[in-house]
């Protein structure tokens, strides 16, 4: 019997989930983020039964055994079936969205249809452009609902997966004419003509009203808010890295238009034969004010205090473990005060209610949803109603005399709900709420109108909604984001083939008619008419137990070096838990043994390693030394926005007993980090370092500096040796074990870092009181060479201890030759 292990966690505060379908231990990672209405997993009839259905149809799917012997023999080295190995991207997540059943993309789709910007079938997979990552799954499971309807129904699919997973090996393609008759290719194309088509009838449904080109943005920008005033919008501006920044601009005339009308009347003045430029679009409008978060992470939701001169947004923020949380912050432009309200508070979404003391917002945490209101002053959060797992909530707005209103999904659907009475004038959670329309979210209060994002026929429009859908916005793609402006006018995001763009809507009367049903046949241009969502039998869950040690799993591993001057080799046993709570190594080789343990389930990790090491003490290898010992470790470690501090500390009885402390902080910002560090143990000996790197143009510079005491120059380390002998020795594998032994150290080192190889320039620099070899020339020994390396912390879901990394090839001075080397270090 298999048994699936599922984690339920929220590691990145965001909507998600993951499948890793290893043959005979597959794992589900579900993330308890709900999705917010406007997001490409907005449209859902439950978010936790399509989270399921998504991640289980991955499992179902890719844990078909193959059926051919040596394939089924290669699956106990790579656990992974043919499919898993064989199938396109656009394959594998678009059949489990097809599966899922959610009415998903036909907006975007119709878009990029009429304006000739579909992807080709080589940028299905991935592609840089807006939206490229998510065309596996709006475009892949079209193309496949198309190839059912073209050709026979769902029995096709179970074909391909038949013919993938063969006796007789065949590649994708080949199992794909099997089936379809041609290759995925050709019948791709042929799918986007068709689609190009439909799209095309299906924008001539009815005469568009999108307002005027205000603002062209990039990529996944928005959030718009149009100050108390009117004078001033703010948004969120994201680039092609999803880097975001905050801006405010100002609604007035665009002081750019008129200089570049003057710069073409002086052109044309200087040569009346020269023909000016089309100018089919705004130009940017500079802003007025910019806030650029230093720790890169996202901003959403700007909104404006009721003074207009400040505005509330939502910022993400790591905990100790750097799981991240949802955080106000309040930020002042003019006096470029930015302050953090709550902290790690599980809050965002917030609207300043009238009293400009509080504010309305949303708490999601532990995938349970539920209305607060925060003081802005103090970061004091009071619930408003009671946590909930059926309903996610949503945008809640607060109107001039303290109603408010918000969006909520329950197994209905979006739909706005209004409070009848003012915020305060009832008990909390008591007041009675009106639901004025469905199929709506994103409520905005216009006046006293109320107007919403309404997903309608696949069309997603602006309307107003407190009295019945009228709508203000027919758009060819989607309008999402009201930001109603003081004067009557309507600012809102409008989705375009490279990104989210600002558009205004100076005049919404009239109110348009909502659009007749379209036929079926131009599906997917819109929605096609599925059957009824699958629903799951509600069960009773059993009772909880303890965790404690959890299920126990072992995996082999091996590692070693092979240098110029060294060469062991490692085998080793890792057993441990699916979340890492405990791990544990049993390694071996020609140069010694260890047992090594960890255990995560208190505020400090504990370690300990049993060992016995022979390790050679010159560059000859003649005189060998064993050592033996048990060595005793805690590791804490602090999470802050910028920084990381890591305490470490402990004991080594046996061999060359001793006590020893190990402290790294490091600082970080979106482009640049530094660290420092500081290392002695009760042997005397002593090191401290500090280092700085920056990223610039996709290029990362770094230097670093280090000075030591009694330390021992050279060579690597093995799985096998204890970290506490390593606070003596500067390692390097260019050169030889035990190089040197020094009284007084110091080093420093510039590295160029391109396509993840690293070009290295590194010195050694050494006192008086030293013992080396007679070849090694000079009181300094400088190292030039190429290096690519890679350090990762334990993955317990695939039973992976950490590891570190390093081939490369360098010169040394004093030393004949190139010095090439490949190690691989294990640690629980």
């Amino acid at each position: 019997e298999k048994v699936t292990d599922i984690l339920v966690m929220n590691p990145i505060a965001e909507s998600n989930g993951a499948t890793l379908p290893l043959l005979g231990s597959p794992r589900i990672v579900l993330f308890t983020e709900p999705p917010e209405p406007e997001s490409q997993l907005g449209e859902f009839h439950n978010w936790i039964d399509l989270l399921i259905t998504h991640e289980m149809t991955h499992l179902v799917h890719l844990l078909r055994p193959s059926r051919n012997l040596t394939q089924r023999l290669l699956a106990h080295v790579l656990p992974l079936n043919p499919i898993t190995l064989s199938a396109p991207r656009w394959l594998i997540e678009g059949y489990a969205t097809v599966i899922e059943g959610r009415i998903t993309g036909s907006g975007l789709l119709r878009k990029w249809a009429i304006s000739g910007r579909l992807p080709s079938y080589s940028q299905l997979n991935s592609d840089r452009r807006f939206f490229g990552m998510s065309m596996a799954y709006l475009v892949g499971s079209a193309y496949l609902e198309w190839l059912e309807q073209r050709g026979g129904g769902p029995n096709l699919l179970r074909h391909l997966w038949a013919r993938m997973t063969a006796r007789q090996r065949r590649s994708f393609d080949e199992a794909f004419v099997g089936v379809f008759g041609d290759p995925p290719e050709r019948l791709y194309d042929r799918f986007t003509a068709e689609l190009t088509e439909r799209a095309m009838a299906a924008g001539r449904a009815g005469e568009l009203r999108e307002g005027e080109l205000w603002q062209e943005t990039t990529r996944g920008s928005g959030d718009p808010a149009v100050s108390p005033d009117g004078s001033k919008l703010a948004f969120v501006q994201r680039n092609e890295k999803g880097e975001a920044k905050l801006v405010v601009v100002s609604t007035g005339p665009n002081p750019e238009e008129e200089k570049f009308r003057k710069q073409i009347e002086k052109m044309l003045k200087r040569d009346p034969q020269d023909v000016a430029p089309v100018h089919t679009k705004p130009l940017p409008r500079k802003p007025l004010f910019t806030l650029t978060p230093r720790d890169g992470h996202d901003i959403t939701s700007p909104r404006w205090t009721r003074d207009g001169k400040s505005i509330l947004y939502t910022h993400k923020q790591p905990d100790r473990e750097e799981f991240f949380h949802h955080d106000l912050f309040l930020w002042t432009p003019s006096s470029h005060v930015n302050r953090r309200i709550t902290h790690l508070a599980d809050v965002e979404d917030a609207d300043p209610l009238p009293d400009g003391e509080r504010a309305v917002a949303v708490r999601n945490r532990y995938g349970l949803s539920q209305l607060i209101v925060v003081n802005i002053s103090s970061g004091k959060v009071t619930p408003y109603n009671e946590p909930t797992l059926d309903k996610i909530y949503s945008h809640p707005r607060a109107a001039a005399d303290g109603r408010i209103i918000w969006a909520e999904h329950d197994r209905g659907g979006w739909k706005i709900r209004v409070e009848a009475a003012a915020l305060g004038r009832s008990a909390a959670g008591e007041a009675p709420a009106a639901t004025l329309v469905s199929g709506a979210f994103s409520p905005e209060w216009s006046g006293t109108h109320v107007v919403a994002a309404v997903a309608s026929g696949g069309f997603i429009d602006i309307a107003r909604v407190d009295s019945g859908v009228e709508f203000l916005t027919r758009t060819a793609g989607a309008a999402l984001d009201p930001a109603p402006a003081p004067d009557g006018s309507l600012y809102f995001m409008s989705l375009e083939p490279d990104g989210y763009v600002i558009r205004h809507l100076s005049n919404v009367e009239p109110a348009l008619s909502r659009l007749q049903p379209l036929e079926t046949r131009l599906a997917p241009a819109i929605p096609p008419v599925i059957a009824n969502a699958i629903t799951f039998e509600h069960a009773p869950v059993g009772p909880a137990r303890r965790y404690g040690f959890g299920r126990q799993e072992f995996s082999t591993i091996f590692g070693g070096a092979w240098t110029a001057y060294q060469r062991f080799d490692e085998l080793g046993i890792r057993f441990g838990d699916v979340v890492g709570r405990i791990d544990a190594l049993a390694i071996a080789g020609d140069h010694g043994g260890a047992l090594a343990l960890t255990w995560r389930g208190w505020p400090v990790a504990v370690s300990s390693s049993f060992f016995v090491l022979r390790s050679s003490n010159s560059t000859n290898n003649e005189e060998r030394r064993t050592m033996n010992g048990l060595e005793l470790r805690g590791n804490y470690d602090i999470y802050t926005p910028l920084t990381v501090t890591t305490f470490e500390a402990g004991a080594l009885g046996g061999h060359s007993s001793r006590a020893f402390v190990d402290c790294t902080f490091s600082a970080r910002q979106k482009s640049s980090r530094a660290s420092a560090r500081v290392a002695f143990d009760s042997a005397q000996h002593a090191r401290a370092s500090v280092h700085a790197a920056v990223r610039f143009a996709g290029i990362r510079f770094g230097v670093s500096a280090e000075a030591g005491r009694r330390m021992t120059i050279g060579g690597v380390a093995s799985s096998i040796t204890p970290d506490s002998l390593l606070v003596e020795r500067v390692l390097d594998p260019a050169l030889p074990p035990a190089f040197a032994e020094v009284r007084r150290y110091h080093g420093a080192r510039a590295e160029v870092t391109l396509g993840g190889i690293t070009g290295f320039w590194q010195r050694h620099s050494v006192g008086a009181g030293f013992t080396r070899p007679a070849e090694a020339g000079p009181h300094t020994a400088t190292v030039r060479g190429l290096e690519v390396s890679t350090h990762s912390e334990p993955i317990p879901l695939i039973g992976l201890p950490a590891l570190d990394l390093t081939a490369g090839a360098a010169r040394v001075s004093g030393l004949r030759g190139t010095k090439g080397w490949i190690t691989l270090r294990w640690r629980p």
